[in-house]
């Protein structure tokens, strides 16, 4: 009879899509993930997963195991809950995702005060410009930018929107001037966005009022945005609640109200009741409707 330890390894690695991605997640060696995943092969007399040079591809038997795996996860999770429920301790981990500044600005604060209420809540927090797929099962709880996230598997509620402006460093405004209307904007040098940050309506914006302006560098994270601002690199969009955190940084214009946000905060339907994701659910709803004014760009002085 097969090990169904074993199948915890196989679901790791099929969310994961390598054997060290999967071992970094379940906090043990890559050795051990590919033991344990050969040792099921072996019990089942078939193939999970074809080992490629850009990972492990999962096969159709390996996919049936992965869903019997997540449905085990599940019914695992669930009891869990319910034993926790009646113990009166909410505990448990959570794998929240979200970008570099969401996580560095807004969660990681809100994270301190939610451990003082909740200390046996463990949170994963994985801060990543890359979209990971909650509905697969990547993380449990994500903050999302952008039109509401369709799918299977999640459930998406609406946040407070991200106003946007535009920014320079205060030397770049003391050697060239702060621009503040839109038609000044035009001839300052630009810093650009790349890759999923390019296809954001505030970056577009910016490049059809400046069709006169040069383009000093393009730049695929926000992070790496505020750091060409802040050494002088010319003007860029920003959500305000990023741009008004570096006070090395000056806002151009008010903030620009066609171009808000929308901010969603999503979950993993199956775990919309376990008492310890909804304690972070709602402790961080909480926090950004108390923080709207941040968001909303009105706290600049």
């Amino acid at each position: 009879m097969a090990n169904w330890d074993n199948f915890r390894f196989v679901l790791a690695v099929a969310r994961m899509g390598s054997a060290l991605r999967a071992a970094r997640a379940l906090g043990v060696d890559q050795t051990t993930v590919v033991r344990r995943i050969s040792q099921l092969e072996a019990e089942l007399g078939g193939t999970l997963f074809e080992r490629r040079q850009s990972g492990f591809q999962i096969t159709p038997l390996g996919e049936r195991i992965a869903a019997a795996a997540a449905r085990i996860e599940i019914e695992i999770t669930a009891l869990e809950d319910t034993w926790r429920a009646e113990q009166r301790v909410v505990s448990g981990t959570v794998r929240f995702t979200c970008s570099a500044s969401f996580a560095n600005l807004v969660i990681v604060p809100c994270l301190r005060e939610f451990h003082e209420r909740y200390p046996d809540v463990v949170v994963t927090l994985m801060a990543d410009d890359r979209r990971l797929d909650v509905a697969r099962g990547e993380a449990d709880v994500a903050i999302r930018a952008g039109s509401r996230p369709e799918g299977n598997g999640i459930i998406a509620r609406r946040m407070p929107d991200t106003a946007w402006s535009a920014y320079c460093s205060r030397s770049y405004a003391e050697e060239h001037g702060l621009p503040q209307t839109t038609e000044g904007l035009d001839g300052h040098l630009i810093v650009g966005m790349e890759s999923a940050l390019d296809d954001l309506p505030a970056p577009r914006w910016l490049a059809r009022m400046t069709p006169s302006s040069a383009t000093a560098v393009r730049i695929n994270s926000l992070s790496n945005v505020v750091s060409a601002l802040k050494a002088g690199l010319g003007v860029a969009m920003l959500p305000c609640f990023v741009g008004d955190a570096e006070a090395d940084l000056k806002r151009c214009l008010p903030p620009i109200g066609e171009l808000n946000s929308e901010t969603w905060l999503v979950i993993r339907e199956d775990l919309r009741h376990a008492s310890h994701v909804r304690a972070l659910i709602d402790f961080v709803v909480d926090y950004f409707q108390t923080n709207r004014s941040r968001f909303a760009g009105d706290s600049r002085a």
